[in-house]
């Protein structure tokens, strides 16, 4: 697995992170200080903000309704921007219950300067 590959997997992973200090501190790994987070109607920007939105994503759909991300696939390159397919499932079943598209946009340290998930189910 590449560099590009491991970040995208963690950036995945952070999601299902259920300790409060491992998530905050890879949010704080994981994007820039002034890092940003687009979904729907979310605009996240700053590590404060992030971590914010990162928890309470995962409160709704890990802790209350027993749903995981699983691993990225599809994982594709250009200079500076990543993109690649991501599942959140029932950890009961394993169905698919949403499933989509994400876009990283990186510095030259490989931090993430915004992120764009799109749902697509």
């Amino acid at each position: 697995m590449n560099h590009i590959e491991e970040l995208v997997q963690r950036f995945v992973k952070v999601w299902n992170e259920t300790d409060p200090a491992r998530r905050g501190e890879e949010v704080r790994n994981l994007w820039r200080s002034d890092g940003r987070h687009v979904m729907g109607a979310n605009d996240t920007r700053g590590h404060e903000a992030l971590e914010q939105r990162v928890a309470a994503s995962n409160q709704r759909s890990v802790l209350q309704k027993n749903y995981m991300f699983r691993p990225a696939t599809g994982i594709q390159t250009l200079p500076g921007v990543v993109k690649f397919r991501w599942d959140m499932v029932s950890r009961d079943t394993t169905q698919v219950v949403s499933a989509g598209v994400g876009f990283l946009i990186l510095d030259d340290d490989h931090r993430i300067t915004c992120d764009y998930l799109f749902a697509e189910s």
